[in-house]
């Protein structure tokens, strides 16, 4: 059975052979099917229309029959959607070909005009020949061979020798080429499919975030392929789609000679896989490539661990992280809270960490801290215009700056006992801070008398507005981070 399978070219599998057919009916067989029944019925109704202004009705029909026959297979197949018979109808349109050698009118028609027509109707019977399976090209074959045959000797009145051997091994030529090329069609099928089997494993083999992509010659830039967890990449960017992140990152990640990732792909002198040192921001980190691809550019891209920080840094926040547990189990009294608070704020100065923040929740956090343990009487009003409030902010930056903020105004209405309003409202893209019913005089200057606002306004503030009320515009960043979590 296996033998029988391998001569005429047919998969084991039989869900495999059937994905096979489907792929090759959709792709080239029912285009080329539809051409030639188009073809057919032009070329006989023409016939019909110019022979019939000096030849009977009878003689004529041939013509209507291959028109009737055209039809028909045009309904089933094309309109009817019979996909499962377009095989069948190319076997019989190509059978019904060969039929065409009986219309041959020997008193009107010179040798050329008869060598020419019989080219043409070669050329079709080729045509159909290679888009047909093994098998189904065996009985065309075959059967153009018998009937050129029979119809030779009956029309001639003798047996033609040369003809014969002439017919046979060239039908014989012609099987073997079909064979060779439904072999390579088959195996570029599996390879194919096993390569989309492949970019679906990619995650579970690899289990690394990766990104695969193409470089395309029609618009000159890579498109990206397949990917997994891209966004761990750094400088992703979530406002963009994954095909513009990973374009980007490949323009903004350069090595250590300052060259980007792109010219260096493009350039093609880099080996087949390998691994490169990139520098993105103050980041540094390693990256794996390897051409998937031999005749095309197609690369696979894995991120490696990040060394983001170097030795030095490390150990010094490891220590800040020490005095942070320290300072949390330590904070039973009012004194001490605001005395942490101090340390921590001197110790997060400079630690610049874009992060997702609620500002929603900050806020109210802070809140509850401030009437809890520093000012029980507190009255801030806190209200709220949209839900959505999260905005992609400096963390540690607009906590100091919220701190400072509170602690300002938290004093003021201690002071003068008038109810404050908050609100918090989207501004564009940012987000912005509204207090009202507030002494601005007295806001203003203990603002810009703060030591912490202004080190950090200028990373957390687009704008501060002071008229009828004090309006300050939180950023949002919508971009990749320099240590992005």
């Amino acid at each position: 059975m296996k033998i029988i399978q391998k001569c005429f070219m047919v998969f084991e599998n039989s869900e495999l052979e059937r994905q096979y057919q489907l792929e090759r009916s959709l792709s080239i067989k029912k285009p080329v099917f539809i051409c030639l029944l188009f073809l057919s019925f032009i070329s006989n109704l023409f016939a019909i229309i110019v022979e019939s202004t000096y030849l009977p009705v009878q003689s004529l029909s041939i013509y209507l029959i291959l028109i009737l026959f055209t039809i028909i297979e045009f309904i089933t197949i094309v309109v009817m959607k019979k996909i499962q018979f377009l095989q069948y109808g190319i076997t019989f349109s190509n059978i019904m070909l060969g039929f065409l050698q009986f219309n041959v009118d020997t008193s009107s028609e010179t040798k050329s005009e008869f060598y020419a027509y019989g080219n043409a109707i070669m050329q079709l019977q080729a045509v159909l020949y290679i888009i047909s399976s093994f098998n189904h090209a065996i009985i065309q074959v075959t059967i153009h061979l018998i009937l050129r045959i029979l119809i030779t000797i009956y029309q001639s009145k003798k047996v033609d020798s040369l003809l014969i051997g002439i017919g046979f091994f060239g039908g014989l030529i012609i099987l073997i080429t079909v064979h060779y090329y439904e072999s390579r069609s088959r195996v570029n099928f599996i390879q194919n499919l096993k390569e989309n089997q492949l970019q679906d494993t990619y995650s579970f083999i690899i289990q690394r975030p990766f990104f695969k992509i193409s470089f395309s010659e029609g618009t000159l830039m890579f498109n990206l392929n397949t990917k997994y967890q891209i966004d761990q990449f750094p400088g992703f960017d979530e406002y963009y789609c994954d095909g513009c992140n990973a374009r980007n990152l490949m323009r903004s990640y350069t090595n250590e000679q300052k060259q980007t990732i792109e010219s260096l792909l493009l350039s093609q002198k880099l080996e087949n896989n390998g691994q490169l040192m990139i520098t993105f921001k103050k980041q540094t980190f390693q990256i794996k490539y390897c051409k998937v691809d031999l005749q095309q550019q197609n690369y696979l891209i894995i991120l490696q661990d990040i060394d983001i920080q170097d030795k030095k840094q490390i150990n010094i926040e490891k220590e800040q992280l020490k005095l942070q547990l320290f300072l949390k189990f330590n904070q039973d009294f009012k004194h001490k809270k605001l005395f942490n608070w101090g340390v921590l704020s001197i110790l997060q100065l400079n630690n610049k960490i874009i992060q997702k923040i609620d500002l929603k929740q900050i806020i109210a956090k802070l809140m509850h801290i401030y009437k809890k343990y520093l000012f029980p009487n507190l009255n801030i009003e806190i209200q709220y215009d949209e839900q959505n409030l999260q905005i992609y902010t400096f963390k540690n930056q607009l906590k100091i700056f919220l701190i400072q903020i509170f602690e300002i105004i938290s004093k003021i209405q201690h002071y003068e006992r008038r109810k404050v309003l908050i609100i918090l409202k989207r501004k564009g893209c940012d987000a912005l801070i509204k207090v009202q019913n507030i002494n601005q005089t007295q806001f203003n200057f203990n603002y810009c008398q703060n030591f912490f606002i202004q080190h950090v306004q200028s990373l957390v503030i687009n704008n501060i507005q002071i008229s009828d009320c004090i309006g300050l515009q939180i950023r949002n960043h919508p971009i990749g981070s320099f240590y992005r979590k």
